[in-house]
């Protein structure tokens, strides 16, 4: 029986495809998991959505398994289901929240319900806020290349660019931290 853990991603699909080889899909789930969740919490910025878009992710992955082309490269094929399932999440969060507040402001009218105390706050830190000023581009690239350690090859895949334009976005947000950092304190 070969190594699965050497194995390409593409050869793993393929097994997975052809005879449903489990192993070879927990070998995939296991490379995917981490970095899948960190694109789609980039999207989300919410960590259990997350982890619920690429639990999706991975049932899309299995009912539509036959849709893959074993000639082309796995990893941006399997991304742009997390982003899809990420984004339609997204959407329907958008809505739930639309159709709540308008629930919730005619019981308050009614006078059948206390004001909600609103959502938590965000995590909070210098890490954080510098993180938070960059713009939703940069900040993607920096936090999968940086703290997920993904390659550029992967970071591109996942965000549906160049991996030129992965490397010049971390350029640019590394730039734009240092700058910040070194910015004098405007107290």
């Amino acid at each position: 029986m070969p190594d699965l853990a050497s194995m390409p991603d593409e050869r793993l699909m393929a097994r997975f495809q052809s005879r449903l080889d489990e192993a070879a899909f927990d070998h995939l789930a296991g490379r995917f998991l981490r970095p899948a969740t960190a694109v789609a919490r980039q999207i989300l910025s919410d960590r259990t959505l997350a982890e619920d878009a690429v639990q999706e992710a991975f049932l899309r992955l299995i009912r539509s398994r036959d849709q893959y082309d074993p000639g082309k490269p796995f990893a941006p094929w399997f991304y742009a289901i997390v982003r899809h399932v990420s984004v339609d999440l997204a959407r329907r969060r958008v809505r739930y929240r639309e159709a709540m507040d308008g629930v919730a402001s005619h019981a308050l009218a009614a006078g059948l319900a206390e004001a909600p105390a609103g959502p938590p706050d965000p995590p909070a830190g210098p890490a954080a806020d510098l993180l938070g000023l960059l713009p939703p581009g940069e900040r993607a690239v920096l936090v999968l290349r940086i703290i997920e350690g993904m390659p550029f090859r992967e970071v591109a895949a996942a965000l549906d660019i160049s991996e030129e334009a992965a490397k010049k976005r971390v350029q640019r947000g590394l730039q734009r931290l240092r700058d910040r950092m070194l910015a004098p304190s405007r107290a």
